[in-house]
């Protein structure tokens, strides 16, 4: 399911990536003509010359001269000569930062406008479900005296222990800081009206129609998006849908606000009197800036994400007026992205991450690299001897294990079994929240929103996956490799060995053995395999923040009035930090962008309100 054939909602272009860009494109990159591309200066245009020299200089160095248009710098425009709107503040996205970010502010008597260049506001936080906060300080957690590394929490200890997994690469003071506020934005986002958060033991939330059973995870975060939406508008907060941000305004010195382009195609010049705080999520559907900033993510991802609208236009906008970048090939996966391009399917760079035949290659199958030798598979709390660093589920390890094969692919091959096999799989510890590696099956537990997207109907869509040529299938063996791209000794040798060792019961030959029940022979027909990759699941290189959120040039010295939230500002999981443990980030994604937002809308309040 190309997101292109659905929901007209989650549509992109590549001209949506060179707006505001163009102009600089592959021109920007070549130094010599530096001095022919700087604009006048006029209403909507570049502000100095010399900050164009500047900033594609930084380019050139960074993507070694290559010939990326769309990671291009978006370059400011001066002030307007009269603007079509001023407020306090203008907040970029409407994610989960986004909506914290404008509601918190609203509530605090501020007035703010929040740009949202989808038909909806949620972003990617909608399909999210599971609310982590690892460090503890919560009211829910201290009532159990639940804190990492121990009771009562220590920002200084969580920030040792966080730094072993990542490198020590982290920035300690933004790192402690959020520790330090991620307790207090939490228990203000469960207080808020009509926000429904249950706490479920240790670190984690669900909404509360997921503990009843009301509904599945899928669009789990659904009925928080609503509810804070209504709280940031009955505040006082304008949100405009189906207006993009192209730029910001800077007069050399300091963001001013934003130039916007509206539902009507109309230009808006937005001033914000205290700052903007850009909430647009990462850069995971941007293939320029994948192979700018993400290396690894380049080479081994098979699809983008984690949702067709993160096109990274708010890092870009970021980098033009001076930002620095911290996380580089820092990015989480999601296993079992399915290769659509190089040996059949749509060619589509992003498919929904929960979907048939999704699932039904999220599990432990015979799976091997180009040369027959299987390859790990990892489950959280199924295997015991394996530890799971930071919580993470297994998800992150498989992408790693698979990336690091020949071809940076592997492949998954199964036979017509498959529909029963799949649920007698342990795949999934009791106290495992997620549950994606278990298809779909009743559809009154998948929620209207959803239903755009995926449905009960699994096994049909791995016929539809079939048909299009993405999951193969075929009589034999040999014809199931010539399909798979492998010569055909490689995979009936494959599966004759695996055949030999699932008669045995017993897994001899892994390093970190499959659990029995995934002991499964691959010998009734029809055959069905995939060519697996990673997804994009967060990007975690962005604008450089200080512990105040503020964004950074490369001096160090903050940018005045520009503030970001998680994931356009990075650095969260460290430098050349791709798997990523900590479930991917500090929190996991969802916490992460309704925290990091509230605390980005905390801090400018604090830096630039001078009456109070």
């Amino acid at each position: 399911m190309g997101f292109e054939n659905e929901d007209k909602s989650f549509e992109f272009s590549r001209r949506s990536f060179l707006k505001g860009g163009a102009a600089i494109g592959a021109a920007a990159l070549g130094g010599a003509a530096l001095a022919e591309c700087a604009p006048t200066k006029s209403q909507g245009e570049s502000t100095k010359e010399e900050e164009l020299n500047e900033v594609t200089a930084r380019l050139k160095e960074r993507v070694s001269g290559a010939d990326l248009p769309d990671a291009a710098p978006i370059l400011p425009v001066s002030a307007p000569d009269s603007w079509n709107q001023e407020v306090d503040v203008v907040v970029v996205g409407t994610g989960g930062a986004g909506l914290a970010a404008t509601t918190y502010l609203a509530q605090q008597g501020y007035s703010v406008v929040a740009l949202e260049k989808q038909s909806e506001v949620g972003g990617a936080t909608r399909h999210g479900a599971t609310y982590a906060i690892t460090s503890g300080g919560t009211r829910d957690q201290n009532a159990i005296e639940f804190a990492l590394p121990t009771y009562p929490l220590d920002p200084h200890a969580f920030s040792r222990m966080y730094q072993i997994d990542n490198q020590y690469s982290v920035d300690q003071y933004l790192i402690e800081n959020i520790v330090s506020l991620a307790g207090e934005a939490t228990d203000w986002l469960i207080d808020q009206d009509g926000v429904r958060l249950q706490f479920i033991g240790g670190v984690k939330w669900h909404d509360a129609d997921i503990v009843e059973g009301k509904q599945n995870v899928v669009f789990g975060m659904e009925n928080t998006v609503n509810a804070m939406e209504q709280n940031a508008i009955h505040a006082g907060a304008e949100i405009k849908l189906q207006c993009a941000c192209e730029t910001l305004v800077s007069d050399g010195d300091r963001v001013l606000g934003v130039k916007a382009l509206d539902s009507d195609g109309q230009e808006l010049f937005i001033k914000a009197n205290m700052g903007v705080i850009l909430c647009a999520g990462g850069m995971g559907m941007n293939k320029d800036l994948i192979k700018a900033y993400l290396p690894s993510a380049w080479e081994g991802v098979v699809q983008g994400g984690p949702m067709p609208y993160h096109t990274g236009e708010a890092f870009r906008m970021g980098l033009g007026v001076g930002a620095d970048y911290s996380g580089y090939d820092s990015w989480s996966c999601w296993e079992s992205a399915i290769d659509e391009e190089t040996s059949g399917g749509d060619g589509s760079f992003w498919h929904y991450f929960w979907h048939g035949e999704r699932q039904l290659f999220h599990n432990p199958w015979l799976i091997i690299n180009a040369r027959g030798q299987r390859v790990p598979y990892y489950a959280q709390g199924v295997q015991p001897d394996y530890p799971s660093p930071g919580g993470q589920m297994g998800d992150m390890s498989n992408c790693s294990a698979w990336m690091s094969q020949i071809g940076h692919r592997v492949y998954s091959i199964c036979d017509s079994t498959f529909p029963d096999t799949v649920f007698k799989m342990n795949t999934t510890a009791p106290d495992q929240s997620d549950r994606s590696r278990i298809p779909l099956t009743d559809p009154d537990l998948i929620i209207e929103p959803a239903k755009r997207l995926v449905s009960a109907d699994w096994l049909g869509e791995v016929e539809e996956a079939v048909e299009r040529g993405a999951v193969k299938k075929a009589d034999t063996l040999e014809e199931l490799a010539s399909q798979l791209g492998l010569d055909s000794e490689v995979v009936v040798d494959a599966v004759e060995r695996w055949n030999a060792l699932c008669e045995r019961g017993e897994d001899d030959e892994l390093a970190c053995p499959y659990d029995a029940s995934w002991l499964n022979p691959v010998k009734e027909p029809p055959y069905y395999a995939a060519i697996l990759g990673g997804q994009i699941g967060k990007t975690m290189c962005g604008l450089r923040v200080d512990e105040r959120f503020q964004v950074m040039k490369s001096d160090g010295k903050a940018i005045p009035g520009l503030y970001a939230a998680f994931s356009t500002a990075g650095g969260l999981s460290g430098e050349a930090n791709y798997g990523c443990p900590w479930n991917s980030t500090l929190y996991g994604g969802v916490a992460m962008t309704w925290t990091s937002g509230y605390i980005a809308a905390k801090m400018l309040m604090e830096n630039e309100d001078t009456s109070a």
